[in-house]
């Protein structure tokens, strides 16, 4: 792979906390959520050219940034969730340059998920950034790198197997339903959260299950409506939740609390539950395991269920990492080519210049220039200053040279 010279790409970096290293008390303890955004973003303003986004999910915690100190990132974190960073550093790996290029794209293609080829990865990335891009943390490298990522995790659905059916946290919720309970269509199941995982398993019960009798309860209850209405679906308030929770057969949690919204005491009757939970930091309290009554699984316990039933999706693992590669060069080449973009810009601007200044002297001499002939100058200009992007980009070992030939020609002024 072609390297390029700048030191850019040696300033970026993925730190990455996930279920390899961390079990699913640990990752919660390091979860980063939605409302610490503008604080934290404040906050990375202040570190010399440092621009970064978080990602969250219920299988990793990653930092990328684009920064020369990155200790000072991973500190200003570790302050934001209230954490030591010597124990955070415990359970990390962070990877640099070419390597955190690699990581990010194959964690977006769900290459690095707890079930292989999770496809929820993605959009999860997409929201993550754009949240940090509503306040400014973000830049143009970051950007690219999330649409490659979008970019690779879409051609590696549809180019390989790697994907085939559901390998979503949501779908090993439902899978481990249709394989360990009976008699579905008779069981009280209760579903507590309707964001994507939420939205996602309901989709799924529906779909594997003749006639669910399905209980959707969320704090903010029109979104539950939503779904409910658009699945034939019941909805409870969110007050409801503790008798509700008692005449369930089955209860699914995928809420982003950061504190358990079911415990010990909200569960009194005695008959035998299945309780899941699909969230991290953990939001069904752990001691119920403490009850013989109750099964109780996490999102660890979920992918192990699962993992063993996925082998035929390793074959294509070959397939998706030469796509990554592929895309990752891709990446490269657009990062080369933005250090002509100074000088053709400064070129477009002196052509456009002397377009002005001919279009002035002809209504001086009181020659009419029409509005068609204007946009033939502008389609002329933009022409020429194509011809010269395209010689840069196909001729890099003559690129210095033309570059100073036409900044000593033209007279240009070239800013960074």
């Amino acid at each position: 792979m072609k390297r390029f010279s700048s030191d850019t790409i040696h300033r970026f970096y993925s730190v990455s906390l996930s279920y390899e290293k961390a079990d699913t008390k640990i990752r919660g303890k390091f979860s980063f959520f939605p409302e610490l955004v503008e604080s934290f973003c404040e906050k990375i303003k202040q570190v010399t050219d440092t621009k970064v986004f978080i990602l969250s999910t219920c299988n990793r915690t990653e930092l990328y940034t684009h920064t020369s100190d990155i200790n000072s990132v991973i500190e200003l974190f570790c302050e934001e969730i209230g954490v030591s960073s010597e124990e955070f550093t415990s359970y990390i790996n962070i990877y640099n340059g070419y390597d955190a290029l690699t990581h990010f794209l194959r964690v977006s293609a769900g290459l690095e998920s707890q079930i292989l080829g999770d496809f929820e990865i993605i959009s999860q990335v997409k929201t993550w950034f754009k949240r940090f891009k509503k306040y400014q943390a973000t830049d143009a490298f970051l950007e690219r790198l999330i649409n490659t990522g979008i970019q690779t995790s879409k051609k590696i659905k549809s180019s390989t197997a790697i994907s085939n059916g559901a390998t979503s946290m949501s779908y090993a919720a439902v899978h481990y339903i249709l394989n360990n309970c009976n008699d579905l269509s008779n069981k009280n199941i209760t579903l507590v959260g309707t964001g994507k995982i939420g939205r996602n398993t309901c989709e799924n019960l529906v779909k594997h299950i003749k006639e669910p009798k399905v209980t959707l309860i969320n704090r903010t209850i029109s979104k539950a409506k939503d779904i409910a209405d658009s699945l034939n679906l019941n909805v409870k308030e969110y007050s409801g939740l503790k008798e509700q929770l008692n005449q369930s057969d089955i209860v699914i949690v995928a809420t982003g609390a950061s504190q358990p919204v079911i415990t010990k005491k909200d569960l009194i009757s005695e008959k035998p539950v299945l309780l899941i939970d699909l969230s991290v930091p953990v939001n069904i309290s752990l001691d119920l395991k403490e009850y013989d009554h109750v099964t109780l699984l996490n999102v660890d316990d979920l992918s192990r269920t699962i993992n063993h039933t996925l082998e035929a999706r390793n074959k294509e693992i070959p397939k998706a990492e030469s796509i990554v590669r592929e895309m990752q060069e891709e990446f490269i080449l657009w990062f080369e080519n933005r250090k002509y973009v100074p000088v053709i810009y400064a070129f477009k601007s002196d052509l456009d210049r002397i377009k002005e200044y001919q279009i002035k002297t002809l209504k001086k001499d009181q020659i009419n220039v029409s509005q068609e002939e204007t946009q033939l100058s502008d389609r002329i200009v933009q022409k020429i200053t194509n011809r010269l992007a395209d010689y840069l980009i196909k001729n890099p070992e003559k690129a210095e040279d033309t570059i100073g030939l036409f900044k000593e020609m033209f007279q240009l002024e070239v800013s960074k």
